[in-house]
């Protein structure tokens, strides 16, 4: 008599309910997975036999059949050995079936028996909840993460024996009570780079100021040395954190990715080199995988020296940075990953710098640029069009005198920064609770109509902006989008003159 259990699979994001059948019939001693699993899955067979002999159990002679249903979706990795070796020792009558029953088995084996953690429990959980089960047999090391799940019964399994014994009756396994978690607030690390701690700058900290608050993608500028990236790195500490939701989903993605154990509450802030390849960013690969722009959803994607990313590379950003998902496609799978991320980027205005350079001291000319105009016009070529329209602050870091920098006193600022940033943010949660995006950021056209309140004069400001600087239609809506935010960080309820005339001035502007 066949015995049947249930596992999950993860294609990508996506998982999917798998019946693990074991059959035991008369015939010459083989072993055979059937249902288009991997090499991974395939490898399982030693795997099992190992572990059942190893834990002294009786590995059957006989002639041995595995099916995973449903048999066209195509399987990977080593999450069924478990299951496969429950189901075997349940078909040759070794243990009852009946301790699996509105349950799912998940888990990788060694050969002496013991259970390996994986990867990605958290949303196999999940997902087994969602499908009505109310119990959950995974590896010990995978019980806090799972644990995030209200609503299921989690049996931590240390060892291929001690699920056999307990299916026997010879010992019991307390279930842990999934629970929904909380957020507590984190202390800022002490390395961390603070926004005080930077000298001057100010008219730029208050374009990154409003970039947290509203999830505004933005671009730094400037000669080398002018704290472009020591910016950056500190925008870090302005972003307000997860929300309750934001984190399980963030979680997820890096149980998948990673194999995370515990519950992120900081917004993830991704810092990729520019010899990063287009896979690497964007996901794929001969096992799908997902890439840094979905390991920063809900968080930043910070370029470094963007301009020295291939040119094909950056083009792949313009659908996820408007989308807020990308789709991988290949011969075998597809799968959709979320990539709702703030891009974060930092260049030089010409090769060696120095383009319309200025004294801090004199406010003249210095370091006179020594490129052609061919050069510069390449070398910023490397940004398209297109994808500099999708940029809403573009910010430049002019150089300054730091000859009173040792006796300058530090501000205690961040606190008191941060706090309006949340506020801003929880405004515009409150204003668009009943519709999908909860930041200005992600504002569609009917929406900025619908729900945003601009005065006459305003309106009149931005339309004669928009005739003078040629803004596309897309840069037109994002002037709006950033008014928004800093009308909400100065908690109004209407857009303003001033707020549009400030929303203006960080237009990227590609040719000097």
């Amino acid at each position: 008599m066949p015995a049947k259990l249930y596992s999950i699979s993860l294609t990508g994001l996506t998982p999917e309910l798998i019946e693990v059948e074991s059959d035991i019939s008369r015939g010459l001693s083989s072993f055979k997975v059937v249902g288009l699993g991997d090499t991974s899955v395939q490898e399982s067979k030693e795997r099992v036999r190992s572990a059942i002999k190893n834990s002294e159990f009786t590995y059957p002679i006989q002639k041995k059949i595995i099916n995973l249903a449903p048999a066209e979706l195509r399987k990977t990795g080593s999450n069924f050995d478990l299951p496969i070796a429950a189901a075997l020792l349940a078909a040759s009558k070794q243990i009852p079936i009946q301790p699996f029953t509105n349950g799912v088995v998940i888990g990788e084996l060694s050969l002496n028996g013991t259970v390996k953690p994986i990867k990605g429990i958290l949303p196999i959980t999940n997902f087994a909840k969602q499908k009505g089960f109310k119990k959950i047999f995974l590896p010990k090391s995978n019980q806090h993460e799972a644990s995030l799940v209200e609503g299921i019964k989690i049996y931590p399994i240390e060892s291929l024996k001690q699920l056999a014994e307990f299916c026997q009756g010879k010992t019991s396994i307390t279930p842990k009570e999934g629970a929904r978690p909380f957020i507590t607030p984190q202390a800022t690390p002490q390395n961390e780079t603070l926004l005080s701690s930077i000298y001057g700058l100010e008219s730029a900290k208050r374009a990154l100021i409003i970039a947290a608050a509203g999830g505004h993608s933005t671009i730094l500028r400037g000669q080398p040395g002018t704290g472009k990236t020591v910016l950056a790195r500190a925008f870090k500490s302005l972003l307000p954190p997860l929300s309750i939701d934001e984190a399980m989903e963030v979680t997820s993605l890096y149980s998948i990715a990673v194999g995370h154990q515990t519950l992120m509450t900081n917004r993830p802030f991704r810092e990729v080199h520019h010899t990063a390849s287009r896979i690497a960013i964007t996901g794929g690969g001969a096992n799908l995988k997902p890439g840094e722009i979905t390991l920063a959803h809900k968080g930043v994607l910070f370029l470094d020296e963007i301009t020295e990313f291939p040119r094909y590379v950056l083009e792949v950003l313009r659908q996820p940075l408007e989308d807020g998902f990308i789709t991988i496609s290949r011969a075998k799978s597809s799968a959709k990953y979320p990539c709702d991320f703030l891009l974060l980027a930092a260049m030089n205005n010409c090769p060696c710098g120095n383009l319309n350079a200025h004294s801090p001291r004199t406010n003249r000319r210095t370091n006179r640029c020594k490129c052609t105009p061919k050069q510069i016009q390449r070398y910023q070529n490397k940004l398209s069009g297109p994808l500099m329209d999708r940029i809403d602050l573009s910010i430049e870091t002019p150089s300054i005198s730091i000859k009173n920098f040792l006796t300058q006193e530090e501000k205690e600022e961040d606190q008191e920064v941060k706090t309006q940033i949340i506020k801003a943010r929880k405004i515009q949660e409150a204003r668009y609770s009943k519709i999908e995006p909860t930041k200005n950021a992600a504002l569609q056209a009917r929406q900025i109509k619908s729900l945003l309140s601009i005065t006459a004069k305003a309106k009149q400001t931005l339309n004669k902006a928009s005739e003078k600087l040629e803004l596309s239609n897309r840069g037109y809506l994002k002037v709006i989008k950033v008014a928004q935010t800093i009308t909400d960080l100065d908690q109004r309820s209407k857009i303003n003159e001033e707020d549009i005339l400030e929303a203006v001035q960080y237009r990227p502007k590609l040719k000097s």
